[in-house]
Formats: structure tokens, C-alpha cells, sequence
């Protein structure tokens, strides 16, 4: 058991990267009051526990119905990453006032998207979690750690 609460926690922490997160965060929410950015941290979190969590107990039920492999999940996520990082490199800028920007700054709820997802429940991290939870099977309590895990990350 020692051994999967040590894999478990190292791949979340790698894939999830909370303390790479911590600059994005800021970015997104820094310009907000302080109680704003709590509530946007804990919406975002309980969001992606939710999400991970789920996925931990009904994802590979829902893949295996749906026909999606795992190895065809991860090609088609790094499709989806290369698709949107060829629109990030060549973006057009729009022509937007900073009134408008501020005004859909303010309606913009950030705590789901980008945050919540794909920020921390990413691909990455549901494949992970999806992983993990078929190896836990076999261990006693195997499943409380992996979850644990997912909270603690």
C-alpha cells in the first residue's frame, strides 16, 4: 500500500502541477478581491474533485460503452493539444475596447473554465486517475488511497 499511495500522489502532483498552477491562477484571478479569488479557488477545486472522482468510479465504464480505448483517448487529447496550440501560435488579435474586456471580465466565471477544467482535472490527470484506479483494485484499500490522493493534490 505504501508503495501505491506513494505512485498515486507523485503522478497526480506531476500531471495536476498544483504549484505550476499558483502563476495561472494569479493571472486569471489576480486583479479580484481576495474573497472573489477564495471563492473562484474553492469552486474550482471542489469542481475538479468532483469531476476526478467521477471519473474515478465510472470512466472506464463509460469509455468501455462509449468504444474509446485509452490509447485512443491520449491520441485523440494530444490531437486536441496540437490543434490548439497551432491557434494559440498563429492567434488573430480581435479588436476589443477595454470596457468590453472589463465588462466580460466581470461576467466571466473562471472557476469551471479554464480553471476547474482542463486546468486541474485535465486530460492528464483523468487518464492518470483512470490508471490508478485500475491498479488500486487489487490492492486492500487500494481505492480510499488513490482518492485521498486526488484530495490531497
Amino acid at each position: 500500500m505504501p508503495e501505491l499511495f506513494l505512485k498515486s500522489f507523485l503522478t497526480l502532483f506531476v500531471v495536476m502541477d498544483p504549484v505550476g498552477l499558483v502563476p495561472v491562477f494569479l493571472a486569471l484571478a489576480g486583479d479580484r478581491p481576495p474573497r472573489k479569488q477564495a471563492q473562484i479557488a474553492r469552486k474550482a477545486v471542489l469542481v475538479a474533485g468532483g469531476l476526478l472522482v467521477s471519473f474515478f468510479f465510472f470512466g472506464r465504464g463509460l469509455l468501455e460503452y462509449l468504444g474509446i480505448s485509452l490509447d485512443a483517448l491520449r491520441i485523440a487529447g494530444g490531437i486536441l493539444l496540437f490543434r490548439i496550440a497551432t491557434d494559440m501560435v498563429f492567434a488573430h488579435h480581435e479588436r476589443e475596447t477595454e470596457e468590453e474586456k472589463d465588462e466580460a471580465r466581470e461576467r466571466a466565471d473562471i472557476s469551471v473554465f479554464p480553471l476547474a477544467i482542463p486546468l486541474i482535472a485535465g486530460p492528464g490527470a483523468l487518464a492518470s486517475v483512470l490508471i490508478l484506479g485500475g491498479e488500486a483494485r487489487g490492492v486492500p484499500w487500494g481505492w480510499a488511497v488513490v482518492l485521498f490522493n486526488v484530495f490531497l493534490v
